[in-house]
């Protein structure tokens, strides 16, 4: 048995490290080839598959509920299990495409779990099997894990890059092996990819503004590392301060230590709380922090409230990425909501069909996000729950378009 409970190939001439149930699907295959079975066919019962092969129940079963997923078969309780298609001439061809790898930064994130929702339904509709790969938000860990897919019998990736440009070596390596991937949340704005992203430039411009038009005008900032999330996000504070003539004050712009991040992780849960101190220790401080994400935003209230400041009465807040746990906060956040089910969603589609061969153009999409109006801002309390988001930025940054190269 493995880690997993899965029986292990016992005979010289298997792999010893591969699951018995995955040499019982090949044999499966192979048999529906030689018998040459067509759609609606009756394949054997599972007790003659369990004799025939000398292998428990629990393993025929699981090699039976792969193919399942795969739409090779398809089952009728009762009644037995049924040739879906014709296969294609290898066996081995059908294994090896149901597999995608997805290399995220870490999959307890709450953002990742969003994201993964919606390109594992888009995988299981089409068919194929989804093998997650998590660096615990390390960057040796996440080249290890692209160093590590170019090697597995995967089809294709989606990529959640950990931060800069540190696996740029690696993104020219998949492009000059043509192995198909597309970039979720971030990108290399060098390098051409696919990818599905937010308009971060606009979510920015959203929640300043929406602060501006509460009456804020020093309003301090807590960004992220330089990922072009982030970079943008910071733009488009920039910009709409600019944009409303209001004066970008470089002290109560911060961002966490690039040195203890890179001991410590990308985006830690304490980021936010220290660089709360230092806007709080400008003269004069803000009256409104903007946060580059949910985590900092709700450590920048931690902040406030040991200051003996009370949020929104001294300091209004507001995030980024509409979290599970920003409307559950003592005082619910107001944020800008990405729309990570349909960042995942796409980001699948786009690489299964670069996989089938059904599109060959480089598509890079960007999705509108949602100002969330909250009581963090103060807003309720005024009477002034307003949106921006039908306003845009100047120069053509703000509407989310979809480029297709």
């Amino acid at each position: 048995m493995d880690y997993w409970g899965n029986e292990m190939c016992k005979t010289e001439n298997d792999d010893l490290t591969r699951p018995l149930y995955a040499g019982v699907k090949k044999l499966i295959l192979k048999e529906i080839q030689q018998k040459n079975l067509k759609e609606g066919d009756c394949l054997q019962p599972e007790m003659e598959l369990c004799k025939k092969y000398n292998v428990s129940r629990i393993t025929v079963r699981r090699a039976l509920s792969e193919l399942a997923r795969e739409k090779v078969l398809y089952r009728i309780s009762g009644k037995g299990t049924f040739i879906t298609k014709s296969l294609p001439n290898s066996a081995y061809t059908i294994e090896k495409s149901s597999q995608i790898a997805v290399i995220v930064p870490d999959i307890e994130d709450l953002a990742t779990s969003a994201i993964f929702a919606g390109l594992d339904e888009a995988a299981n509709k089409c068919g194929y099997e989804v093998i997650v790969n998590s660096c615990s938000r390390r960057i040796d860990k996440e080249n290890y894990n692209l160093d590590s897919l170019i090697q597995r019998n995967s089809v294709g990736a989606i990529i959640f890059p950990n931060w800069g440009t540190s696996n740029v070596d690696h993104i020219f390596e998949l492009k000059r092996r043509k192995h198909p991937f597309v970039l979720i949340d971030r990108f290399f704005r060098d390098v051409e990819t696919d990818y599905v992203v937010t308009n971060n430039l606009q979510g920015a411009y959203q929640a300043v503004s929406h602060l501006i038009e509460l009456g804020h005008q020093r309003i301090g900032f807590i960004g992220g590392v330089d990922t072009t999330a982030a970079c943008d996000r910071l733009d488009g504070y920039k910009k709409t301060l600019s944009k409303y003539g209001l004066v970008i004050f470089e002290d109560i712009i911060v961002a966490p230590d690039k040195k203890a991040l890179s001991s410590k992780g990308l985006e830690p849960d304490s980021g936010g709380y220290d660089e709360t101190k230092k806007i709080l220790a400008a003269d004069p401080p803000p009256t409104a922090i903007f946060a580059a994400n949910d985590t900092f935003a709700l450590n920048a209230m931690r902040a406030i409230r040991d200051a003996g400041l009370k949020v929104p009465d001294d300091i209004a807040v507001v995030g980024f990425d509409n979290l599970k746990f920003s409307s559950l906060l003592e005082v619910p956040l107001t944020t800008v909501a990405q729309p990570f089910y349909e960042i995942g969603r796409k980001a699948m589609e786009i690489l299964i069909d670069k996989i089938e061969g059904k599109v060959s153009e480089t598509q890079q999409i960007v999705l509108e996000p949602r100002l969330i109006v909250r009581d963090s801002c103060g807003a309720k309390k005024l009477g002034k729950v307003h949106s921006s988001s039908k306003d845009v930025l100047p120069t053509g940054s703000g509407k989310a378009v979809t480029n297709v190269r």
